[in-house]
């Protein structure tokens, strides 16, 4: 993954606390993230899929931290929350294409009906755990730059950098030793900022392939028009 130079963050003004936007590509992506958010509630309605529950593989890591040794596996996981969000910042660039955006999600919720892990706690106590798993992600901000590109006819990705940051973890591992759930509801925001870059990857993996295929029949001139005229932000 190519990582962008950091965007100067640009604040725009706002009315009531709804952010203006500036020129007509900030006026399409604001537009697009309303449409997105609001068809969570009428699924088939838009042609990305729905941010009301996404789906997350199943995953197996190794942790060693804070005094644990242990290996741990998460069965197929649901999170919900994503479609709950506010537009704090944005700014683009209609001559670079270039796109720095900064989204506050008040909570999101990961569950999974199976997790497993097995392992050591300063080198003697033995951890383990089975059963459901309950993590709930407390005042999440998420600041994305995007450098947008002709592909021919129609408009891609092509560089995408995000970080994020978590104010509050609060987990319930169902059946699991102690101090897991004490480690992860002290600590939790620290041990998930270690696993930045393989969350960075997933989302990705997930987000840029969807919205390339959302944008495979926008020429990139068409980001430029109003969003009144931009074709598929009017389809539903």
């Amino acid at each position: 993954m190519i990582y962008l130079k950091l965007i100067l963050f640009v604040f725009v003004f706002s009315i009531e606390g709804r952010i203006l936007p500036r020129n007509p590509l900030e006026e399409n992506i604001l537009s697009f993230l309303a449409e997105w958010q609001g068809a969570s509630n009428q699924p088939g309605s838009f042609p990305i899929p729905s941010l009301k529950t996404v789906i997350i593989p199943p995953v197996a890591y190794y942790y060693d931290g804070k005094g644990v040794k242990l290996n741990y596996s998460i069965g197929e996981m649901q999170l919900t929350g994503l479609d709950n969000f506010t537009v704090e910042n944005i700014f683009a660039s209609e001559t670079s294409l270039d796109v720095t955006l900064s989204l506050r999600f008040p909570v999101l919720s990961l569950y999974s009906e199976k997790y497993k892990l097995k392992g050591r706690a300063y080198f003697i106590y033995p951890l383990r755990g089975s059963g459901k798993m309950h993590l709930t992600l407390r005042d999440v901000f998420i600041t994305a730059s995007v450098r947008f590109g002709a592909n021919g006819n129609s408009t891609k990705v092509e560089n995408f950098l995000l970080n994020f940051d978590v104010n509050k973890i609060e987990a319930n591992l169902e059946n699991s030793s102690w101090p897991i759930n004490v480690i992860l509801n002290t600590e939790g925001v620290q041990i998930l900022s270690e696993y930045h870059g393989t969350i960075v990857d997933a989302l990705w993996n997930y987000v840029v392939p969807m919205v390339n295929d959302y944008l495979k029949d926008i020429p990139t001139a068409e980001l430029l028009q109003t969003a009144n005229t931009l074709p598929l932000l009017n389809a539903s």
